[in-house]
């Protein structure tokens, strides 16, 4: 099996889109900039992960657990190794089908 190279900027993931990749397309309920997702590091799956999309930041109302991706990837691997980490928000987000940006027609010179 061949390694393969994924060219992703961690930090820059929204928290939203990383749900997305974790099978939760819509939030529960929404608010201004918050959004309610079900927990998914809760066995129960009760609805009390909060995002702010402006700060891109989430809180547990229920455990009081907060922070950024890194934080809710070892809410759920429990693993404080940043490669392994790295490597499951990688893993995860590969399985989000990206937009694939189509190029624009060049320009053509009239004569």
């Amino acid at each position: 099996m061949e390694p393969v190279i994924i060219n992703l900027d961690i930090r820059k993931i929204r928290l939203t889109d990383f749900m997305k990749a974790l099978g939760q397309e819509h939030p529960v309920a929404a608010d201004g900039n918050l959004r309610i997702y079900k927990a998914p590091y809760d066995p129960k799956g009760e609805p009390t992960m909060v995002i702010n999309t402006e700060t891109n930041l989430w809180r547990d109302t229920k455990s009081g657990a907060y922070g950024g991706i890194y934080d809710l990837a070892y809410e759920l691997t429990g693993s404080c190794n940043m490669r392994e980490l790295n490597m499951y928000i990688a893993g995860e987000m590969s399985k989000e089908p990206r937009k694939q940006e189509v190029d624009k027609p060049k320009r053509k010179m009239r004569l």
